[in-house]
């Protein structure tokens, strides 16, 4: 089958090319009103280097951002949680490789020497890889950060609690008494003071929060300590998943574990009254987040050159090295 590759430059000609389609994934970070979000807070002189390859009615899609004349990266943000590709009218897996190692050969005409992709699921990167190389990349994987997940499978969360390590039972059980929990599916102004006051003061958090209330996909929670805020979660719960996008604590409030506190009662209400199947905790370190995973999984990144630019020599065979010394992230 033909492939063809294309790319654009602007989220307009986005929309006006993905005529919808790019609207209604399952996850909010493979939507296209997600990557408009991040490019309104996009650092200066960060511009979109957007790449579709196409064969018949199937569509890949790789959203990078170009930091510099001859590199990219991918889409940037301090809240963008990882990196995949998009695909559309699902291609089986060979289409899918056949798929990214057109939008691979053709991201080598823009006179780029090197892409960072990532943090993104194995599987993700081992497409992404294979594909790449197949372009005509050189392609250097590493270790990132760590994702945390749990699978409710029907359980209620009784279930879930009575699972839990006796640690948590018993962080939990530590502030029960002085703590107290406000969740909230809108944001208001005495909400987002409180927010703002944990260190929320991010324009971009504050237009997901605005948005997800106007999507009623909104779960804001704040444990208070009096009338003091102490800890806040923001969650967005759809279609049968929760997602975790930011969490915020006291250190000074810390002895009475109130993030725990937190995460306990935002999810006993993603389950029991969103009726949640699969929960994303987002990324973090196993001391926070792994209490409360099932699964973990070790995310990746990859580093990728373009052979044909003598400028992408050196930054190669140095990171090569790294990775053939560096041992595997595990949280």
């Amino acid at each position: 089958m033909w492939v063809t590759g294309e790319y654009f430059d602007s989220m307009r000609a986005v929309e006006l090319a993905a005529r919808g389609r790019l609207s209604t994934a399952a996850e909010p970070f493979a939507r296209l009103d997600w990557f408009k979000r991040v490019w309104a807070h996009a650092a200066p002189g960060e511009r979109p280097l957007i790449a579709r390859a196409r064969a018949g009615a199937a569509e890949a899609w790789l959203f990078l951002a170009r930091t510099r004349p001859a590199r990219a990266v991918a889409t940037p943000g301090p809240h963008f949680a990882r990196f995949a590709p998009i695909f559309l009218g699902e291609p089986d897996e060979p289409l899918q490789r056949a798929l990214i190692r057109a939008a691979a050969r053709r991201l080598r005409l823009f006179g780029l020497s090197r892409l960072s992709l990532g943090p993104m699921l194995p599987e993700h990167a081992a497409l992404l890889a294979s594909g790449f190389r197949r372009g005509g990349w050189t392609v250097v994987e590493h270790a990132a950060a760590t994702s945390f997940t749990l699978d409710v499978g029907g359980r209620h969360f009784e279930d879930v609690w009575e699972g839990c390590s006796a640690r948590l039972h018993e962080r939990v059980a530590t502030g029960a008494r002085q703590l107290h929990v406000e969740i909230a599916d809108l944001v208001t102004p005495r909400l987002w003071e409180e927010v703002e006051l944990l260190g929320g003061t991010d324009a971009f958090l504050r237009d997901l929060g605005q948005d997800a209330t106007l999507d009623r996909t909104l779960r804001l929670g704040i444990v208070r300590v009096g009338d003091a805020p102490v800890a806040a979660q923001l969650w967005t719960v759809e279609h049968g998943h929760a997602f975790a996008h930011w969490r915020a604590e006291d250190r000074a409030a810390r002895q009475l574990f109130p993030a725990d506190q937190l995460t306990a009662s935002m999810l006993r209400y993603a389950i029991n009254v969103d009726h949640a199947q699969h929960i994303d905790f987002g990324q973090g370190r196993a001391a926070e987040l792994g209490d409360w995973a099932e699964e973990r999984r070790v995310l990746r990144r990859l580093e990728l050159f373009n052979p044909r630019r003598p400028a992408a020599w050196a930054p190669a065979l140095a990171a090569r090295a790294t990775a053939l010394v560096r041992r595997p992230q595990l949280d």
